[in-house]
Parts: structure tokens; C-alpha cells; sequence
């Protein structure tokens, strides 16, 4: 057994369980035997789910009379099942929660999992993240206000969304990394004029079309309000300017044709395969997809930001920390759950990610970017976003249900079943109405 381990044991009853589980978790007072971890999470495609795979063995492996099992889910297969699992007490030890609204607050509010403040200083998260971003994984003790209070979870991964470019159709066409907004326009023209399909992406799954649509709001709005938005302050409302201008422009990019055709049958993850194969000059998608966008277009990869519209301008990019690991209150050992999620996010977890060509968590030391790889370009964009105060959110972490609201609405707006401003009034109306 490790000494830290020991250290662990003499902390018993320090665990905090937050609302309706409180009284259903206690915490280890004799050392861990046969007991048996599960997590899941959403690292369900190599490289991610082989780096998950092999942290969750190698914790079991350090402690003696403990198996570990991982499973990596989709995302919507997740927030659906999570909560209804960890309810009916048949839930995973460790999972994913998604920030925000869109799962962690009901999860808090349902008594579902543990506060995670009573282990900050011993791990030292307080220190992994700036403030801003670890904010995003914080609420209050009775799980009614975001963005403060306490920690219910920690993200192993940083996330930003951008676009992977391949340089050899780049360099075929004579394109370079847009600048500005209005140059990105006109590549994503040119590319289209040439009979190349601009921008892999897919709808069929929804959330990318959560991500198109945050990018482009990223380029009219300021911190200020989405700040505001998203934590549920100062009576924002989505009937903004910022979201009638993105409305706007996601139509005219549709109606122009810079995205795949046939977008709509496509889902997510199959839109990374088709980028590899050569099938569109850039792919919109997450920095998580770093790793098998690598692997499968090799040192054509390259990745950007979405520029500003003016060149010095500042964009506030869809991304943050990634989905948090949390503790639920079916775990039989809540003290080893911790300490496993520790494991995500230790000095070798991060190596695994880095070598990988993926983002872990936090600021990325400067010896490891390295100019005109893929890796490089992804570290060197992340630590500009987060040096500058430019990274964005999620907008479906806004209310409980909103990410549906948001996708079925976007689908609709794509679809040319409503136009921009029937979109933004029917997200204001249910945003509002999640206030009564």
C-alpha cells in the first residue's frame, strides 16, 4: 500500500456529499480490498481511450486488491445514462460530468456526487487551472449557482475548438492560415470555387453544430456577456446582437456551401476520418481529435484558430477545460475515487496526453511546441487563447436541457425551417423560462 494511500485513510469522514447523498457515503477507515472501480468518460476513440485504458490499469496495478474498469461512451449515450445509473445506485465510481447546466448542476442538486473541495489543497488543483477556467468546474454547495462555490470536478484535458487544415491541398490551391474572418471566407470560397469540399462536418449527432455556431458567435461577442449567458447573470438574454449575427452567418456559410455536402447524414466522429482521407481541405472539430487527426494525416496536419475580424482583434473560442472527472455516490470507496481521478491529471497522465499529440491540462511549456507540426500548432494556439483571456464556453451548458433545445434549433435554422431571428426568440423563450 502506498504511503499516500495510508495518508489517505487517517482523512476518513472528510468527504463532502453534497445535498440528498450526503447521508449515503462514508468514507474508507481500513485500507481498499477487492474493491472494484468503474469509470466512464467520454474518451472512447484512440489514442484517448487507450491513454484512459492504460491510467486506469496502471492505478490498479499501485493498489493491491483493487480492479479498475474503463469505459469510454459517446457523449449523448453519456449525459442520458449517467444520471439514471448513479439513481438507481448501478452508476460508475468515477464519470465525466458535463460542465454546467447541461448535467453537473442537476447532478449536484440530485444529491448524485460528491463535492471534491475537502481534496483541493492536498492535490494542489487549486493550482491547475487560472481562475476563469476553473470556474467552469465549481458551484455552490447546494448546486444552484455556477461558476463559484466549490470544486465537483476536475478536467484532465484542456479543450479549444478550431479548424485542422490539410497543407498539402493548402499548398495545392495556393491557401495560407487565415488572418482574418473575411480571409477565412474567402479561402472556404476558393476551396469550394475549385470543387474541393471546404469543411468536413456533421449534424447527425448534433453537437457539432453547437460548435460551428459558438465559433462564429465567438467572433461577435465579448466576455463580458457570454460570461454572463452562460452563468446565469445580470438578465442576459440570447435575443443579443452576437446571436442574431452568428444565426446570420451560419446561413450564409450553409447557403454558400462551405460545409460537406451531405453534412446532415454525417455524425461527428465520422467527420475525422473523411478529413484524413483527404476527403476536405480542413475539419472542424475539437482539440481532442488531435490525436487520430495525427495518426491518419500524418505531417500534413496542421490546425488554426477562428480569426477575428480584424486582424488583432480578439475572438473568444468555443473550449475551456474538458469534461470533468467527479466522484458519484454509488462509489463504494469515495477516498480511492479521488485519489484515481488524481491519476488523470498527474505529471504522467499529462505525458501520456502530450505524446499523443493531445492537450492536457493547463498552460503547455514552451520546449514542447514545436513550430509546424500539428502538436505545435494546437500548444501554441491554446497557450495565445489562454494567455489572452479568449477562451470561450459551451453554450449548452446555459439550463438543463439546453442542449437539446439548442441542436434541434440549429438543425432547424440549417434546415431553412426558421430564419435567424425565430432561432435566437426560441432560445431566449426556454433560456427564460428555466428561471421560473
Amino acid at each position: 500500500m502506498s504511503l499516500h494511500r495510508r495518508e489517505l485513510m487517517k482523512r476518513a469522514g472528510i468527504v463532502s456529499a453534497g445535498i440528498a447523498g450526503a447521508n449515503r457515503l462514508q468514507a474508507s477507515e481500513v485500507a481498499a480490498q477487492d474493491v472494484e472501480l468503474t469509470v466512464w468518460d467520454t474518451l472512447n476513440t484512440p489514442p484517448r481511450s487507450d491513454i484512459a485504458d492504460s491510467i486506469v490499469a496502471e492505478f490498479a496495478e499501485a493498489h493491491e486488491g483493487v480492479t479498475a474498469e474503463h469505459r469510454g461512451w459517446a457523449l449523448e449515450e453519456l449525459v442520458s445514462t449517467l444520471p439514471r445509473s448513479v439513481e438507481s445506485n448501478q452508476g460508475p465510481d468515477v464519470a465525466q460530468v458535463n460542465n454546467g447546466e447541461a448535467l453537473m448542476g442537476p447532478m449536484i442538486r440530485g444529491g448524485q456526487i460528491i463535492s471534491l473541495q475537502p481534496y483541493v489543497e492536498q492535490y494542489g488543483w487549486d493550482q491547475l487551472f487560472p481562475a476563469g477556467l476553473a470556474a467552469r468546474n465549481m458551484y455552490s454547495a447546494d448546486g444552484t449557482v455556477f461558476g463559484e462555490g466549490e470544486l465537483w470536478g476536475v478536467s484532465a484535458e484542456s479543450e479549444i475548438v478550431g479548424f485542422y487544415y490539410n497543407r498539402t491541398i493548402f499548398s495545392e490551391h495556393g491557401l495560407e492560415v487565415p488572418t482574418t474572418f473575411a480571409e477565412f471566407e474567402t479561402l472556404n470560397a476558393t476551396l469550394r470555387e475549385h470543387g474541393v469540399e471546404p469543411i468536413a462536418f456533421g449534424t447527425l449527432d448534433k453537437w457539432q453544430a453547437i460548435h460551428i455556431f459558438g465559433a462564429i458567435q465567438g467572433t461577435y461577442t465579448t466576455r463580458e456577456y457570454l460570461d454572463n449567458i452562460i452563468y446565469r447573470r445580470n438578465d442576459a438574454s440570447f435575443e443579443d446582437p452576437s446571436m442574431l449575427d452568428a444565426a446570420t452567418k451560419l446561413v450564409e456559410w450553409n447557403d454558400n456551401g462551405f460545409f460537406m455536402e451531405g453534412f446532415e447524414g454525417i455524425n461527428g466522429d465520422d467527420a475525422v476520418p473523411l478529413f484524413t482521407a483527404g476527403m476536405s481541405a480542413m475539419l472542424m472539430q475539437g482539440s481532442w481529435a488531435a490525436g487520430q487527426v495525427g495518426e491518419g494525416l500524418g505531417d500534413d496536419a496542421g490546425f488554426f484558430l477562428m480569426p477575428p475580424h480584424e486582424a488583432g482583434g480578439t475572438v473568444l473560442h468555443v473550449g475551456g477545460v474538458g469534461i470533468p472527472y467527479s466522484v458519484t455516490t454509488n462509489a463504494e470507496d469515495p477516498e480511492l475515487a479521488v485519489e484515481l481521478i488524481a491519476s488523470f491529471v498527474s505529471e504522467s497522465a499529462n505525458a501520456k496526453f502530450v505524446e499523443a499529440g493531445i492537450l492536457p491540462a493547463g498552460e503547455i511549456p514552451a520546449d514542447l511546441v514545436t513550430e509546424g507540426t500539428l502538436s505545435g500548432d494546437l500548444y501554441g494556439n491554446w497557450n495565445t487563447a489562454l494567455a489572452a483571456d479568449a477562451i470561450g464556453h459551451y453554450l449548452d451548458w446555459a439550463t438543463p436541457d439546453f442542449y437539446d433545445v439548442l441542436t434541434a434549433n440549429l438543425q432547424s435554422l440549417l434546415g431553412g425551417q426558421i430564419d435567424p431571428q425565430a432561432f435566437v426568440t426560441a432560445l431566449q423563450e426556454v433560456y427564460a423560462a428555466s428561471f421560473e
